[in-house]
């Protein structure tokens, strides 16, 4: 037998061993119904809970201080950030428009630089 031959044998005898396989018991459909809980909602399929596969830590308790939803940033530092951006951008794309942007992008960021020391 040449190796072609051989490969050829050896992968349809895995093949066959693999489809020929029994089903594990995880698998194997009960013959039991489960458990009927009255007046008790289950949750059925993926839980957002269940989605996550990471290491949670514990929810910090209710403050009387209420949280920003902007990633801490005010106005000011996003402003600064913006003008920034626009700034960057204005050197990429360049000619006319890159300076439009350029002279935008700076008197957006000095405003905002402005507005942070105030």
């Amino acid at each position: 037998m040449n190796a072609y031959s051989r490969a050829a044998l050896l992968s349809v005898s895995l093949l066959t061993l693999v489809l020929r396989a029994p089903v594990s018991r995880a698998q194997a459909v009960s013959s039991s119904p489960p458990p009927v809980t009255t007046n008790v909602t289950q949750q059925v399929g993926p839980t957002p809970a269940a989605l996550s596969v990471a290491v949670h830590a514990p929810l910090p308790a209710a403050t009387s201080v209420q949280s920003r939803g902007n990633a801490g940033l005010g106005q000011s530092e996003a402003m600064m950030i913006v003008g920034g951006a626009a700034i960057l951008v204005g050197a990429i794309v360049g000619g006319n428009a890159g300076d439009v942007f350029m002279i935008g992008g700076a008197v957006v960021g000095l405003y905002g630089l402005y507005k942070f020391l105030q």
